[in-house]
């Protein structure tokens, strides 16, 4: 076994390194903040991103130094040295070495990045005002926790662009540490995501006790690290949670219920409607029937009042039938009136 755990693992260097610079390019969780600061540095803006110790500020800003061309147009700086204060000047001529300290020499349209910024007063920000105003800076990044924002002068805030960097998720703390170290068996998705939970949901701290975690494991002779590696981690009892697999056939089952289900619900209605519709077509039947009725009806009515006006113009016998047993001679002398 090698004295150094991770060589055993088959890693060249520490996968849970904690230093920027060495993942410089691994932001998963975080890309919408980098496209967020990216536009405030297109746009001139005096960037404020604010967040947690350990979440990854640290990590954007190298992705930034990375993204805008290194040391040629980025200037960086960590504000928590205790040697000296902001020296603004200073980091202008040093991008010219000692002729630009010689002669004063300071390049124009600059980024600043500027981290652990928590620390500057208002003074820090009355001189980065007038570089920015003068044209050596085109945008100035301030990185850190509690910022006070009422220090930075008010010429600044018509620029002034304010980021919060939220904590990541479980599944994106899992990714994390997948990107570093692949599909290892040491480590499952449930180990990781109680890592990350006992670490306060922190990257910098999830990456600090994987890294013990798998040391553990490895120096004990586990290919596996288990509830009684991290309770020697932590220090206290831990249930881990895994995550059950379904089986094929019980997905297949599963998925054949939906189908049936879905096909349920879509049968329903149709008989629905089917049904309304034969109801609509019986409506209209009788409605038609009903209509020829009632119009051979009103005909035969009609028939029957033209038959009764023709009626009063035709000769009925009955209506002379008492004429007819009188003789000829009584007959030719009834008057006229009386025949007719």
């Amino acid at each position: 076994m090698s004295t150094v755990w991770f060589r055993d693992l088959g890693f060249y260097n520490n996968p849970f390194s904690i230093k920027p610079a060495a993942f410089h390019d691994n932001v998963l969780g975080y890309e919408k903040v980098v496209d967020e600061v990216s536009y405030g540095i297109l746009n001139n803006k005096l960037v404020v991103l604010e967040g947690e110790y350990g979440n990854g500020k640290s990590t954007i800003l190298r992705r930034l130094l990375h993204d805008f061309g290194g040391k040629k147009q980025v200037i960086y700086y960590s504000c928590n040295r205790v040697d000296a204060r902001l020296n603004v000047k200073k980091l202008l001529n040093g991008r010219y070495g000692f002729l630009g300290k010689l002669f004063d020499m300071k390049p124009k349209d600059m980024i600043l990045l500027l981290d652990e910024a928590q620390d500057l007063g208002a003074k820090d920000y009355q001189k980065l005002y007038s570089y920015y105003q003068e044209g050596f800076f085109k945008s100035i990044v301030l990185v850190g926790k509690g910022i006070e924002k009422s220090d930075i002068s008010k010429e600044f805030k018509p620029h002034l662009k304010e980021i919060d960097l939220e904590s990541v998720d479980e599944d994106t703390a899992v990714k994390i540490v997948k990107k570093r170290v692949g599909d290892l068996n040491l480590l499952s998705d449930a180990i990781i995501k109680t890592i990350f939970s006992k670490s306060g949901e922190n990257v910098r701290l999830l990456l600090k006790n994987c890294e013990e975690a798998c040391k553990y494991a490895v120096q004990t002779g586990r290919k596996k690290v288990n509830e009684d590696v991290l309770a020697h981690i932590f220090k206290e009892k831990i249930e881990v949670v895994e995550e059950k697999k379904s089986s094929p056939k019980k997905v297949i089952k599963k998925v054949k219920k939906e189908v049936e289900k879905e096909e349920i619900v879509v049968k329903e209605p149709m008989k629905v409607k089917i049904k309304e519709k034969e109801e609509e077509e019986k409506i209209e039947v009788k409605k038609v029937v009903k209509k020829k009725v009632v119009k051979r009806a009103k005909k035969k009515e009609e028939e029957e009042v033209i038959s009764s006006k023709k009626g009063n113009n035709v000769y009925d016998p009955e209506r002379y039938k008492d004429m007819m047993h009188a003789s000829a001679e009584e007959l030719l002398n009834a008057p006229t009136d009386d025949l007719f």
